[in-house]
């Protein structure tokens, strides 16, 4: 048996030429990536509560949060700080816990986190979870304004186009925008006008939160019929805002918004994420690619959709594709390829001066047919091509020329 390819030099052959096959078909067809795809087994939860010492934020917020969290049992460990007006829950998933049950446990905890945010007190906004702190985005984008004149609301308009559009895609696991610009209405008070009403501030915003209903006012209910009542009115533009009634005289006489304050709308300050592109401001929309995936053809796909939508945009606006992991992935493996392409030659040269010709041809051939076998193993292992794993087959090769 040992000596069955030596008797049988077509069967040697054969298996070259399959090896040789699968390896090129490997290579055509395998994912590739920079860095390898990291199991995340972290996420934080934040919950701001504006105004609130420590002390309610832990009793309130915090407290509720971990009890409806620790009923998932295959959460290992939670750790919590309730400080001045926010909760940050960091937790972490049991390192025994299944690649496939990772995003079904995710899933959990977002139902546990919407349990939770019915028993928060009233004002306090859902729970920010977010688990997506591991792997390298693949693509980032850049929306800016060619001049200041560019209303904030068209360029978040155009940049959730953008989003939404990439997002459509395959192989997008996930779209982010940072620094989209957030509009909010301004009532400026006149104090003058207001304290010769003998009106506070404090009824001006109860007159303000009154007039934009947002539930139904009641329900109607019959024999046959179950109907909700709306209030109609509610606020859509300025002038609305304008109108709202703050006070009535014994004669009639209304005291409007518009009266006693200026209701404008402008950008919010301070915003809540800002992003610069050479000292411009601007809206990023990070991409990340899908596992498994070759990031090159992917990236084809990604560059005809922004040329597509770069057509469709306003002479006002600018897109800029300012990171595109492709051709740093490319030359990172090229380069490792490069250097283990002059170590099989050195060691070929070497082997061939010391030891002759016939040790260098089994050496020669052996190599490029080894690692054609490891490309067509990785692909079958479902295993992208990355530095770890390029830098891992150069290590076997070398204790492969050893052995040879």
């Amino acid at each position: 048996m040992s000596s069955l390819f030596y008797r049988q030099p077509r069967l040697t052959a054969l298996i070259a030429m399959v090896l040789v096959a699968a390896g090129l078909s490997a290579f055509l067809s395998i994912g590739r990536q920079e860095d390898p795809t990291i199991t995340n087994l972290f996420a934080t939860v934040v919950t701001p509560y504006p105004g609130a010492d420590p002390a309610r934020v832990e009793a309130l917020i915090t407290e509720k949060i971990e009890a409806e969290l620790r009923e998932i049992a295959e959460i290992d460990n939670i750790d919590s700080t309730s400080a001045t007006g926010v909760s940050t829950i960091s937790i972490e998933l049991s390192q025994f816990i299944s690649d496939a049950r990772i995003e079904q446990v995710w899933s959990e905890i977002r139902d546990a986190l919407a349990d939770a945010a019915v028993a928060l007190p009233a004002g306090v906004p859902e729970p920010e979870f977010s688990n997506d702190r591991t792997g390298a985005f693949s693509a980032i984008s850049a929306l800016m304004p060619r001049h200041d004149a560019v209303p904030p609301a068209v360029l978040a308009r155009h940049a959730q186009m953008l989003e939404d559009r990439l997002r459509g895609l395959p192989g997008v696991s996930l779209v982010e925008s940072f620094g989209v610009p957030e509009e909010e209405v301004i009532v400026a008070i006149d104090p003058v006008r207001l304290a010769a009403l003998g009106l506070s501030a404090q009824q001006v915003a109860s007159a303000v939160a009154a007039a934009d209903p947002k539930v139904s006012a009641g329900r109607l209910r019959g024999a046959r019929t179950d109907f909700l009542i709306e209030v109609t009115g509610e606020i859509r533009t300025l002038d609305r805002v304008r109108e709202i009634p703050l006070t009535t005289s014994s004669d009639g006489f209304a005291v409007r918004l518009g009266d006693v304050a200026t209701v404008e709308k402008a950008a919010k300050d301070p915003a809540s994420s800002i992003a610069k592109v050479d000292g411009r401001e601007a809206v990023l929309i990070a991409v990340k690619m899908e596992e498994r995936r070759r990031v090159d053809t992917w990236m084809e796909r990604i560059r005809s959709e922004l040329e597509r939508f770069e057509a469709t945009l306003p002479g006002g606006l600018e897109h800029r594709l300012i990171f595109d992991q492709s051709g740093y992935t490319a030359d990172r493996l090229a380069e490792v390829a490069g250097n283990m392409g002059v170590g099989i030659a050195l060691v070929v040269g070497v082997l061939l001066l010391t030891l002759g010709f016939r040790a260098a041809l089994v050496v020669a051939v052996a190599l490029p047919l080894v690692g054609l076998a490891s490309l067509a193993t990785l692909n079958f292992m479902a295993i992208t091509i990355h530095q770890m794993s390029v830098t891992g087959m150069i290590v076997a090769l070398g204790l492969l020329v050893d052995a040879a």
